[in-house]
């Protein structure tokens, strides 16, 4: 099958009494003011949002979300000095058992899975009219677009030579279109971990977010199984969708139940002088 890059979020006008009046004054409202505070964003807009909100995140980064960033490449430079011992074990292990959990692993991790999730979510939860289902495919759909994204650009830029060229870990051709230095980072555990990090943020059970984890733990193991990553390109590929999936998480709460394109209104206050009272009315 071929790969395919994934594609993917109140005001209110017041009158104040200055007096002592116990009368009531009436709350002024505007229509849009009256739709109910649960009525969700628009779908499209929300993972539009979620989607350009997270790629361009390192324009906000402060110090220690570089800071961070340094610590995921630092880590995955030490990991890397495991590149060949952990390739050796792996490639000891050969047997009609671990055939079958290379297999699942690598079909879990391909992108037509990450389509059968995000399709199958959030059609499921449109027909049957449940939320936590939908909400869950938009997240994944989001989630998978923006981590995909930068892994589909760093192996290519980066140019790692794979296992299976038998040329070590430390062989580099950037920008080349040879498979075979598209190792730096791991496209499936990008995939994987996105499906198994969104569904455990999203069951509170420990049961389940450990099954769903052990499926990422699958994937893992399957790519150093076939010899086709290094241990240091799954480390990184993990941390992609790790901050991608926080980033996805976070925004995809803020805007479900406010618009975040709509331009917010300025307020205009005039004071209305009236029998027995002045009222302030703020106008939007």
């Amino acid at each position: 099958m071929k790969k395919s890059i994934l594609t993917a979020f109140a005001a209110f006008c017041i009158l104040m009494p200055s007096t002592g009046s116990s009368q009531e004054i009436p709350v002024v409202m505007t229509e849009e003011d009256s739709v109910s505070p649960q009525r969700p964003t628009n779908d499209f807009i929300r993972f539009a949002d979620a989607v350009g909100h997270t790629v361009v995140s390192p324009v906000r980064w402060n110090g220690k979300d570089w800071l961070k960033v340094g610590g995921v490449f630092a880590g995955s430079a030490l990991v890397s000095l495991l590149d060949k011992p952990v390739r050796n074990f792996w490639q000891e292990r050969d047997s009609r058992a671990w055939h079958v959990v290379e297999r699942a692993g690598f079909h879990y991790g391909k992108p037509y899975a990450a389509f059968i999730m995000t399709g199958g979510f959030y059609l499921s939860g449109t027909v049957f009219r449940n939320e936590w289902v939908r909400e869950t495919g938009m997240i994944l759909g989001a989630a998978y677009l923006t981590s995909g994204a930068i892994q589909t650009i760093m192996k290519t830029v980066v140019g790692r030579a794979r296992p299976g060229t038998n040329v070590g870990p430390w062989e580099f051709k950037p920008m080349s279109p040879d498979a075979g230095y598209h190792s730096f980072p791991s496209g499936h555990i990008q995939i994987a971990m996105v499906s198994a990090m969104v569904l455990a943020e999203r069951v509170e059970s420990p049961v389940l977010k450990t099954l769903f984890y052990s499926t990422a733990g699958i994937t893992f193991v399957s790519r150093m199984q076939s010899d086709a990553h290094w241990i240091s390109d799954l480390a990184f590929g993990g941390a992609i969708s790790y901050f991608c999936t926080k980033a996805v998480l976070k925004r995809m709460d803020y805007n479900k139940y406010q618009n975040p394109w709509k331009k917010k209104a300025s307020v205009s206050w005039n004071m209305v002088p009236s029998y027995n009272r002045v009222a302030f009315i703020g106008v939007f």
